[in-house]
């Protein structure tokens, strides 16, 4: 759905009017008269991302059509966001308004991380992870080594069990940095459960995507990450053995559009895993 077509300069109080009327009664039935509303960048699990003020705060609003298969993923986050208080923006009311699924949030203002080499963004999504590891997975978490059971049935996927939250869809921006440098977890559609260390492998695998050598990428995370420095080697490299086959895979599969950035995706860990082989 688009809101605002070829009229970037309407008034945000026309981006609201513009929402559906049942999706718009229940967000104001829960919150308040909706007064100003922001389209926020277009994510990949909600239709419609809004940055909304009612009388007293702001807001950010999620919503997809029940029809959509991403409806779902609303579901899941719904499920896990008491597990998740901690380390993400905090859920205030959800529910079902017409064809929609929605989420409200409390806002949370900030950026998207920097997870070039050496930017400082990595230390912030560091500390959020060495919090992460310290969770137990909730029941809306799906078994890792079952999620990626197709993979192969040659890879020990036992070796990526555990009991802990792994946050499996880390990217820069899914990890906002507040103005004090410290960051929270956004977008907890694909929650994961396993071992403390796989939330640190995702992460690893973005910093590699963003251009930091496989090699020093792996030295810094054996300084910030201790859940990725104490993982046992056969385990770290069936990670990433699986996680190249996923994107490849992912790579086959993606829309057209999304297609370069997934090859890279697919380059960038198979560079990693050939790192890992030779040392």
């Amino acid at each position: 759905m688009t809101l605002t077509p070829d009229l970037p300069a309407l008034a945000a109080t026309t981006v609201w009017s513009g929402v559906p009327q049942p999706l718009r009664a229940a967000v104001e039935a829960a919150a308040g008269p909706g007064l100003d509303a922001v389209e926020a960048a277009e994510g990949r699990t909600a239709r419609l991302r809004l940055s909304l003020d009612v009388p007293g705060r702001r807001l950010f609003l999620k919503a997809t059509p029940l029809s959509h298969r991403q409806a779902l993923t609303l579901d899941t986050e719904a499920r896990l966001a008491p597990a998740v208080r901690s380390l993400a923006p905090r859920l205030l009311h959800h529910g079902t308004a017409g064809a929609w699924r929605w989420l409200l949030f409390k806002h949370v203002p900030g950026r998207a991380a920097d997870l070039s080499p050496g930017s400082a963004d990595r230390d912030a999504a560091a500390h959020a992870l060495r919090r992460l590891a310290t969770l137990s997975a909730p029941a809306a978490a799906v078994r890792v080594e079952d999620r990626w059971a197709h993979l192969g049935a040659d890879l020990d996927l036992g070796l990526l069990a555990g009991d802990r939250l792994v946050h499996t869809d880390l990217n820069e921006g899914n990890i906002l940095v507040r103005g004090d440098g410290s960051a929270v977890l956004l977008d907890w559609a694909w929650p994961g459960r396993g071992a403390g260390w796989l939330s640190a492998g995702f992460l690893l695998a973005q910093l590699i995507d963003a251009g930091t050598p496989a090699a020093d990428a792996e030295a810094w995370a054996r300084r910030a990450l201790p859940s990725w420095a104490s993982a046992p080697t056969e385990a770290a490299d069936t990670f990433v053995t699986a996680l190249t086959r996923r994107r490849a895979e992912q790579a086959a599969t993606c829309p057209p559009a999304r297609r370069a950035e997934r090859e890279g995706q697919m380059r960038s860990v198979m560079t990693w895993r050939r790192f890992r082989t030779r040392t």
